[in-house]
């Protein structure tokens, strides 16, 4: 007796697997490669529905964890000159660009002119936008969203004072004797930020005044559209506009120009605080070590000096950063090429994941602190400080058409 035929499937349509059996194929993809999962959603309803059910989306991130790097912001800056002779003119001014190390690049990544990037964090970018009408941009370079932030006029006055914005470079918007630097961070309740999309947010600006001898900050809201009051300390150390920042529970951290200070911004307690991380005897010959981040719960210090990259992490606890937790020194010559070593700088950390950027004269290198692994992800030798954006990008699998 024969086996009757196999039943007739379209040309187009998958092997019959079960729906479980697929959903485990899918949850195995890399998170870093959300392409894959867009084509397979492009495949059949089938594949589609089960990609773009909510207990998959779930799923699929509780079972990688931290969000993968999609990729890094930076600002270049650039000088446009026109006319000739003594009425030749120039204009210096800053564009934002976004450069994937993913497999998809979302549409919302972009270059823009006259847009600083200050700050990324929770799947959220804070632009600093001088040419416009607003102050601060946020974007969700997932979902597309965008935000426009006008800065309060209390800190409008301090910062940018009657400046005229059209007639000057942005460079000297600010009035003089001022820095600042903003942070932006995830507000929603209890999140564990795998996936904090629609959800409301904080920008913290925190700023110096060094002819009133004052730090002062304040804090946007997404779910009230306000600032808050603005609160100041009588202590001042200039704040690094191109520094890192880092944010601890409610407490948000900026570097300060030398290095060996750092702001701290209570946002429960609406307390400010200045401290300096102690230095060991034994790194009193080493450059000092500036803020690139959180890692483990702890802030986390690094520089470099010949091929080492010193690391140092410290609790943030209710009375401020006081003592190192934990030291650690990368040799950096086997996983780095000869060329790469010289001239090296820390310019970002992708928290969550644990990968370091390095600034070389052969280029930027990213180097996994658990594995060692280095990577080269960029030939520009005059990179100054990225920003890595960690997000899923469960959203877009669900775009694409389908073949049946």
């Amino acid at each position: 007796m024969s086996l009757p035929p196999p039943a007739q499937r379209g040309s187009h349509s998958p092997p019959a697997l079960i729906d479980d059996a697929m959903s485990e194929i899918f949850l195995r993809v890399p998170a870093d490669d959300p392409k894959t999962l867009v084509r397979a959603a492009a495949v059949c309803t089938t594949w589609r529905r089960i990609l773009c059910d909510l207990i998959f989306t779930r799923q699929y991130r509780a079972f990688h964890g931290a969000p993968p790097m999609l990729g890094f912001l930076r600002n270049i800056h650039h000088e446009r000159s026109w006319g000739k002779g003594r009425n030749k003119n120039y204009e210096h001014y800053v564009v934002s660009s976004f450069v994937s190390t993913a497999s998809f690049r979302s549409p919302a990544c972009h270059e823009r002119r006259h847009w600083r990037v200050l700050d990324s964090r929770h799947g959220l970018v804070l632009f600093h936008t001088p040419k416009r009408y607003e102050n601060f941009v946020v974007c969700d370079l997932v979902t597309y969203d965008r935000w426009r932030i006008k800065a309060s006029r209390e800190c409008s006055d301090i910062m940018w004072g009657d400046v005229d914005d059209e007639d000057e470079d942005e460079e000297d918007i600010e009035n003089q004797g001022i820095t600042w630097n903003a942070a932006v961070l995830c507000a929603k309740d209890r999140c564990d930020h795998t996936y904090c999309h629609y959800g409301p947010f904080l920008v913290v600006l925190v700023g110096s005044d060094e002819d009133q001898g004052i730090t002062f900050a304040s804090v946007y809201s997404s779910e009230t559209g306000k600032w808050s009051d603005m609160i100041s300390i009588d202590e001042q150390e200039d704040i690094e506009k191109a520094g890192h920042t880092a944010v601890v529970g409610d407490k948000v951290y900026f570097q300060c120009r030398n290095i060996e200070t750092t702001v701290e911004c209570n946002i429960g307690e609406k307390e400010l605080s200045l401290f300096d991380p102690p230095v060991e005897d034994e790194d009193v010959d080493l450059p000092k070590a500036g803020l690139i981040g959180v890692d483990d719960g702890m802030l986390l210090f690094a520089t470099v000096q010949g091929p080492r990259l010193y690391l140092w992490s410290m609790e943030a606890g209710p009375n401020g950063a006081e003592e190192w937790a934990r030291r650690r020194v990368i040799e950096l010559e086997p996983v780095l090429p000869p060329p790469a070593l010289y001239d090296m700088s820390v310019v970002g950390f992708a928290e969550g994941i644990g990968v370091i950027f390095l600034s070389t004269e052969a280029g930027l290198y990213t180097i996994e602190l658990n594995s060692g692994r280095s990577k080269k992800v960029h030939g520009d030798k005059s990179i100054k400080k990225v920003m890595p954006y960690m997000s899923f990008y469960t959203k877009a699998w669900g775009r694409s058409p389908t073949s049946d």
